[in-house]
């Protein structure tokens, strides 16, 4: 199931508000970035707990937009139209800052390979973004009781050695057969300058093709030998064998007078003669 979690170039300091109408404004102002139910590691690096905003669930529909009438109408039913959700809010000189304060301590926890992962989606944030980041929340699944969390998420931050678990976790999951690191550290999205991750990443981080799984070889079966075509030979063979069957038949019981001898004698003479037969057509060419 699809619970989408977007990174978001913003020109607003905060989240857009339906009851404003202010979404159809929104898109536009530079790159997004998608992953699902999670937040990819290198997102946090840019956020700090201070940047906790909070953002009611009615307000992800403009109010004049007839096309999400229905979504609205529907999420009006279902949270009411005060319930709020925890989101994230910066702006991009402070998300560099910390990127670049932030570097090295995340590398030495999750491995010195992925450097190229990290300041390349470093460079993308500084100029493919707009003047904020917005990390857009309302998808998750448990949006509304998302702070505890997310909370712990963003001081452990700052302090890898207490996120000991989680990192190991990570390294495992990054490890592991057919991983795409990129997705896992930076989410995947698309600016105005491209997709990402870009080419050269995708080359020194190749998404491993899994294997097709392995058939099980089917034994050869024994050729059939095949009779020859059937030919007007056949017909007249087939006749002489029950006329010769029948005759043996008749000729015991003139002799013997006795049918149960005549009927022996006649399945007798056709299990020859059908025998005869078979082996006088030989296998088909």
């Amino acid at each position: 199931m699809s619970h989408p979690v977007f990174l978001s170039s913003s020109a607003l300091p905060r989240m857009p508000e339906g009851s404003r109408n202010e979404w159809r404004g929104f898109f536009g102002h530079g790159g997004e970035l998608e992953a699902n139910a999670f937040f990819p590691l290198f997102w946090r690096a840019l956020f700090g707990a201070d940047d906790i905003r909070h953002a009611r669930f009615i307000d992800e529909y403009d109010i004049d937009d007839e096309a999400a009438a229905a979504d609205r109408a529907e999420c009006l039913e279902h949270f009411g139209a005060e319930a709020t959700y925890p989101y994230l809010v910066t702006d991009k000189r402070t998300a560099l800052a910390r990127l670049a304060s932030r570097r090295e301590a995340i590398l030495a926890a999750v491995g010195e390979r992925y450097r190229p992962i990290y300041d390349g989606f470093a460079e993308l944030i500084a100029h493919d973004f707009a003047d904020h980041l917005l990390l857009r929340t309302s998808g998750l699944p448990d949006a509304a009781e998302a702070e505890k969390w997310l909370r712990a998420d963003l001081a452990a931050i700052d302090t890898p050695d207490t996120a000991s678990g989680e990192m190991k976790q990570l390294a495992k999951d990054l490890s592991a057969y057919g991983a795409n690191p990129v997705w896992l550290l930076s989410g995947a999205g698309s600016t105005d300058a491209g997709s990402w991750p870009t080419e050269e990443l995708k080359g020194q981080f190749p998404q491993v093709d899994r294997k097709k799984p392995r058939r099980e070889p089917v034994a050869p079966q024994a050729a059939q030998p095949a009779s020859r075509p059937r030919s007007w030979l056949d017909a007249v063979l087939e006749w002489l064998g029950i006329f010769v069957a029948a005759g043996v038949a008749l000729g015991t019981y003139g002799f013997t007078r006795s049918v149960w001898l005549a009927l022996l004698a006649f399945v007798c003479a056709a299990v020859i003669v059908g025998f005869g037969v078979a082996k006088s057509r030989g296998p088909r060419a």
